[in-house]
């Protein structure tokens, strides 16, 4: 028996066995500053801070702050977006958890605003059951009644295959320099 066979099996078996992917993003609304974290099978892969000033955003990633302004017409957008619309189809949404505290130093108007939250949220996962039913969603709520609060979290984990993401990113790739050319000759 060949040995060597076992190499492109293994390969093939990489390239479509689903990948589990954890992102975390958490955000505070009223001071304008955040975190997301991405975990490759519970693997730290990165975690940064995010704080918006004006039109910029300023990242923190391993005590260095880099500041960065965003051209939402540049061509890294423009790819970001088109790769998102490829890869969304081929992603599998195993579980999304949203937690939030919300708070605005009046116990009345803050229920009210919670109730209005759980209700946006839940019309939210019941549309997304409806196109991915072996989907999991829960909602996590903290009313904050004697304090001025807004943070939300989210916990999402997805699975994909290494095909899928490479072939989204390369039709991307391809799909950008057609939308750029088109602009060049207009």
């Amino acid at each position: 028996m060949n040995y060597y066979l076992l190499i492109p099996l293994f390969l093939i078996l990489i390239c479509f066995i689903p990948i589990k992917l954890e992102g975390r993003v958490s955000f505070n609304i009223l001071e304008l500053s955040g975190a997301f974290g991405i975990f490759f099978y519970g693997i730290k892969m990165t975690h940064q801070q995010v704080w918006i000033k004006h039109k910029k955003i300023m990242m923190k990633k391993d005590k260095s702050i880099e500041s960065k302004e965003i051209d939402f017409n540049s061509s890294e957008v423009i790819l970001l977006k088109k790769f998102i619309g490829q890869i969304k189809d081929k992603t599998r949404l195993k579980m999304l958890m949203v937690f939030y505290n919300l708070g605005t130093g009046d116990a009345f108007t803050s229920s009210m605003l919670a109730g209005y939250v759980n209700v946006s949220l839940l019309t939210f996962f019941t549309s997304i059951k409806n196109s991915k039913p072996t989907a999991s969603c829960a909602v996590y709520d903290t009313v904050s009644f004697n304090e001025q609060i807004a943070q939300f979290a989210v916990k999402i984990i997805l699975s994909i295959s290494l095909f899928d993401i490479v072939y989204s990113f390369i039709y991307s790739v391809i799909l950008t320099r057609r939308e750029k050319k088109k602009k060049e000759k207009k």
